[in-house]
């Protein structure tokens, strides 16, 4: 089980020195997000400031973006990470798409099969000087000269997605080098639902799992001491009430008997009662989308809390640890815990 962190923060000017610190820890990957920021300069910053961890996207929107946009930027930070870079795609939803960022909405999956196509062809055609001839449902990209192609280099450029239901994780086992799970998840849902079709989209392309990677976020609610922890279990509470509340995840819920949750959290949402609905998660239900602890324990709790064909997580909430030496070692524990 790889260790991996994601960087949270809105400033760009902090990515550099939090990636380097990240890298110094031993996390095998520094993964930046879209969340009131631009992924893609997150990425580069961090890019520069490592020199062995992988930087990554998680995610990108991608229908908020033409794929030759993204190809572009992507063909130029893998070659300043010296191809550590990988693109991590997400299709976000509707209402996000079409009214935050006026963009066209189609079906997601088959979007995003037509995005992922594009963004081979466009590579293809720098790569080996090959006409570019994309001509999909939802992109057409058909007009390259050799003036706008970017500099040369070798670097794969690994494609990871994000995906939730069987049909998006069946396209990333198809099509991509890895898939993001979202970290609300438990491993019922990851055995019954998401495995079945990553193997579904594995055999498509002649692949089995140990040719593509599976990274889940964990919540890992952790503390030195009772009181921390349990300020950190309402905080989780929150958040993956908040995330219940979706009626898009109550497949998630299914999987462990908590369906009847759904519509009871969506009604508490709406009226923005944020503390009664982490009061619905009770500690039986909490453990399954969680481990609690102190953080030397989380090597031990998340090994035997995750599926076994997942191969990376992070800490969805980071780490309370504040001496690097420390955290060296709980990250060290992750990799010895995995050989055993």
């Amino acid at each position: 089980m790889k260790i991996d962190t994601i960087l949270h923060t809105k400033r760009l000017g902090d990515v550099g020195e939090l990636a380097a610190r990240a890298e110094q820890a031993g996390h095998h990957a520094v993964w930046v997000t879209e969340e009131g920021t631009d992924p893609l300069l997150h990425a580069y910053a961090a890019s520069l400031a490592t020199e062995h961890c992988r930087t990554g996207t998680a995610i990108t929107v991608a229908f908020a973006r033409s794929p030759m946009t993204v190809a572009q930027t992507a063909w130029q930070l893998s070659g300043a990470a010296d191809g550590r870079f990988v693109l991590g795609l997400g299709s976000q939803v509707k209402a996000h798409v079409e009214r935050r960022y006026s963009m066209p909405w189609g079906k997601p999956v088959g979007q995003m099969r037509d995005y992922l196509t594009a963004l081979s062809a466009i590579w293809t055609s720098w790569r080996t000087g090959e006409r570019l001839r994309h001509e999909g449902e939802y992109y057409t990209h058909n007009l390259m000269a050799p003036f706008w192609n970017p500099e040369p280099h070798e670097h794969h450029i690994p494609v990871w997605l994000a995906a939730v239901g069987p049909m998006m994780v069946e396209l990333a086992g198809e099509l991509c080098d890895g898939v993001l799970l979202h970290p609300f998840s438990n491993p019922a849902y990851d055995d019954t639902v998401i495995r079945p079709a990553l193997e579904r989209g594995l055999a498509k392309s002649g692949r089995t799992l140990a040719d593509i990677e599976v990274s889940r976020p964990l919540f890992m609610v952790m503390g030195d001491d009772d009181q921390a922890i349990e300020q950190r279990r309402r905080e989780a509470a929150r958040q993956l009430g908040f995330y219940a509340s979706t009626r898009a995840y109550q497949p998630v819920l299914e999987a462990v008997g908590l369906a009847d949750l759904q519509p009871r959290l969506a009604d508490m949402a709406r009226a923005q009662e944020w503390e009664g609905m982490a009061g619905l998660l009770d500690e039986e239900a909490l453990e399954h989308f969680a481990v609690i602890g102190r953080p030397e324990q989380m090597p031990e709790l998340t090994g035997k809390h995750l599926s076994g064909f997942i191969t990376r997580t992070s800490a969805y909430s980071g780490w309370p640890v504040d001496d690097p030496d420390r955290l060296a070692g709980i990250l060290t524990a992750f990799d010895r815990e995995q050989s055993q």
